[in-house]
């Protein structure tokens, strides 16, 4: 049993450890991420033309995922909610936004698969784990899925010996999942009807040698390799036969063989669809929401409208792929899930729990309801807010990592864009668009006009790049000094090089260095708009950070009351134990007397 300290309030290591070894994580700035960006434009433009894998779905009616989760868990299925059928209190684990660096992720669910001491209570793993969104990327495909989540999550679950116990598995999808078309999702969190439990659990000859080899295989090697790049040189060559065979499927008209199951040790999937409603305790109900790529379909719509008219005054646990808030602002893909099940923060009692932004932050938002985001389950951090939380949302309650860190975080930005620790796709952009002011001529006349059609485009791009943001017009006051400096910056290296360095006064010389020094100042960019609170993520993909990692345990009471600890560890690859974040009640107002009653017969 692992001990569990309070973090509390100081200060966070200046240096964080990278893993070592593949899958690595994603370059979000580097040519391998081109993958995850194509299928999201692709998945995007099938689900404008209405095309829904949820139509299909034949949801599980609350009373049957009630009888399929007590039957794995060995309690009672003809009782009318989970506790009942249990007869005492219930844990639930949630993660979210997981499967990036293998090193990361397999430290994750080791923090997972541990029992922990809080002032002589133990808290033993959940029997139900709630997966909120993104499983793997940067595209959350069968392969990605085992790659960067089964199999490090399953030697952590290996280590702790504890797969003969049968939990259940749940999970809503997030964007990721669904550039996928949730093929990945289904694998791995759709209910088996046709193998035994234990059927896939089997591990062929070569993933075996794949494992030993991880494990043997030191950290300086894997630390010299990604120094190198040779992960994004890997995802090029790799993703070549990927095409030859998708380009073969298509004109062959075979499908393309993919993984069966995506099997995690000790936990059995129960759900049939994307979305789904489990009974928890008398006056409280899990809902578990899925929007697509664009809105909360009409048959989840109905289904969840038949829900709450079963139970009008029930508290209501709600876990979706996107935050309704974030950074102290509305959140509309989130807002409008929240609409379209007819709840809200006000008026009802909702415990809204969602990853999507990958850090952690609690906050109340009405007389009965709280907002949590915990997606620091394994992705890159997503810096918590640096400047003055608008009005009237207010401060959170709690955030991790908290303001003072994130803003030295994204201090180091554009330094490491220049460098290219984030790949180089920024630097061949700039290359690109200085050489067409490079290739002007016939005078000064025709470099500034060239000069000041190259400031549009960083403008046009700059402005695209923050689109995420809230503040659109302060946002588009900033990106123009920034935008006149990288437009007319080529032409003053073509002036100014020859003078200063004699050997730097070719073109080539010329593009090569603007290459460098433009991601300078585009990260400088990037990191002034987190810092003022204008756009906050794209600065941190720069940093694909490793650090501050968590995820929620929760103790489910009789009484519908929640209990959740916040457990994590900010640099989940050194030395050390993981350290209480949080820790938090939320109790659902309406039905208290009957939960009361239920909670005394127990």
């Amino acid at each position: 049993m692992v001990p569990l300290a309070p973090r509390g309030n100081r200060p966070a290591p200046l240096v964080f450890r990278q893993g070592a070894h593949a899958p690595y994580g994603i370059r979000w700035y580097g040519v391998t991420s081109l993958y995850g960006h194509l299928r999201n434009f692709v998945s995007r433009a099938i689900a404008t033309q209405s095309v829904d894998s949820r139509d299909w779905m034949r949801a599980n009616d609350p009373s049957e995922l009630l009888a399929a989760t007590l039957r794995v868990l060995h309690g009672d299925p003809t009782q009318p909610s989970l506790v009942e059928g249990l007869g005492r209190p219930v844990y639930i684990d949630f993660v979210a936004d997981t499967g990036d660096d293998r090193d990361v992720s397999a430290a994750v669910g080791e923090m997972v698969a541990s029992r922990f001491d809080v002032d002589g209570r133990e808290l033993p793993r959940g029997e139900i784990l709630l997966f909120g969104g993104d499983v793997a990327y940067p595209v959350a495909t069968a392969d990605e899925i085992y790659k960067r989540v089964i199999l490090p999550w399953n030697d952590s679950l290996r280590a702790a010996r504890s797969s003969q116990t049968r939990r259940v598995l749940l999970g809503v999808p997030g964007n990721h999942d669904w550039y996928d078309g949730l093929d990945g999702f289904g694998r791995m969190f759709r209910r088996r009807v046709d193998e035994p439990f234990r059927a896939d659990a089997r591990e062929g000859r070569t993933t075996r040698l794949v494992r030993r080899l991880a494990r043997r295989r030191g950290r300086k090697l894997g630390l010299v390799a990604r120094g190198l790049h040779l992960d994004e040189v890997g995802g090029i060559l790799g993703a070549i036969p990927r095409v030859f065979r998708g380009v073969k499927a298509f004109v062959t008209g075979v499908g393309v063989h993919r993984r069966r199951r995506l099997v995690l040790k000790g936990y059995e999937p129960v759900q049939e669809a994307s979305y789904f409603g489990l009974r928890l305790a008398p006056g409280l109900e899990l809902w578990g929401a899925d929007r697509q790529l664009g809105r909360v379909d009409f048959r989840q719509r109905t289904y969840f409208k038949s829900m709450r008219a079963d139970a009008p005054d029930a508290g209501v646990l709600f876990v979706a792929g996107d935050p309704a808030l974030t950074y102290g602002v509305d959140n509309e893909p989130g807002s409008r899930m929240l609409s379209a099940c007819k709840l809200d923060f006000e008026e009802d009692d909702v415990f809204y729990l969602c990853g999507d932004f990958h850090h952690y932050e609690r906050r109340k938002t009405g007389p009965g309801s709280i907002h949590v985001i915990a997606g620091g389950g394994g992705a890159f951090l997503h810096g918590t807010r640096m400047s003055p939380y608008p009005e009237p949302a207010g401060p959170p309650d709690c955030v991790y990592p908290q303001g003072f860190m994130s803003r030295r975080l994204a201090a180091q930005v554009p330094l490491k864009l220049m460098l290219g620790r984030a790949g180089f796709i920024v630097h061949w952009a700039m290359a690109l668009l200085g050489s067409i002011e490079v290739a002007a001529s016939g005078g000064r006349a025709s470099l500034a006009a060239s000069a000041a059609f190259v400031s549009l485009l960083f403008w046009i791009i700059l402005n695209v790049v923050c689109h995420q943001g809230t503040e659109k017009k302060k946002t588009a006051l900033l990106a123009l000094p920034f935008s006149l400096v990288l437009g007319f910056m080529p032409m003053a290296l073509r002036s100014a090089l020859p003078n200063v360095v004699p050997t730097l006064a070719s073109d080539t010389a010329v593009l090569v260095v603007f290459a460098f020094l433009g991601s300078l100042v585009f990260g400088l960019f990037l990191s002034t708009a987190a810092v003022l609170g204008y756009e906050h993520q794209q600065a941190f993909t720069v940093l694909g950070h490793p650090g501050f990692k968590h995820f929620v345990r929760m103790c489910v009471h009789p009484t519908g009351r929640v209990e959740a600890w916040v457990i994590g560890k900010d640099d989940a690859l050194a030395p050390g134990l993981p350290e209480l974040i949080d820790h938090f009640e939320w109790q659902p107002r309406k039905g208290d007397r009957a939960s009361a009653d239920v909670a005394e017969n127990i």
